[in-house]
């Protein structure tokens, strides 16, 4: 089910990381708007990266299309039942008249999938970071 004749103006993906040692842990969020991709990186609020990479209109077509794609959607909430130590990502899209289209958040736990949205965000995501150089180096590991 695509969503059809909506522009897509701005696509907010964070990602959150699991519960590990600072060192390890990395937390990023990717702002992408028609001219370029915000990318900020954090271990437990301390920031690591922040910076934006410049994209074409073509390239912000492409990460809208895929997101138009994917379908995803918002749903009743599915509790995770206990499971701790995973990790997740929430997604957030505007249109170009900056209403918000979609705004959920998923949570990756023992093999299932919690929290209120439906999609491949992980897809979302990698079409996302293919247009940003050296994402590795972003999150700052060594």
């Amino acid at each position: 089910m695509k969503n059809e004749n909506i522009q897509i103006g701005t696509i907010l993906y964070d990602y959150h990381d699991s519960s590990v040692p600072p060192q390890y842990h990395r937390s990023y969020s990717l702002l992408v708007t028609p001219d370029s991709i915000v990318v900020k990186v954090d271990s437990y609020g301390e920031i690591l990266t922040d910076t934006a990479v410049a994209i074409t209109k073509e390239q912000f077509a492409e990460i809208a299309d895929t997101y138009t794609t994917l379908g995803m959607k918002q749903i009743n909430n599915r509790e995770p039942d206990g499971c701790v130590g995973g990790t997740g990502a929430s997604v957030k899209v505007w249109d170009v008249n900056d209403s918000v289209l979609i705004d959920g958040n998923i949570y990756f736990c023992g093999g299932e999938e919690y929290g209120t949205l439906k999609g491949d965000v992980e897809l979302l995501s990698e079409k996302i970071k293919s247009f940003i150089p050296d994402f590795e180096k972003l999150l700052k590991r060594d």
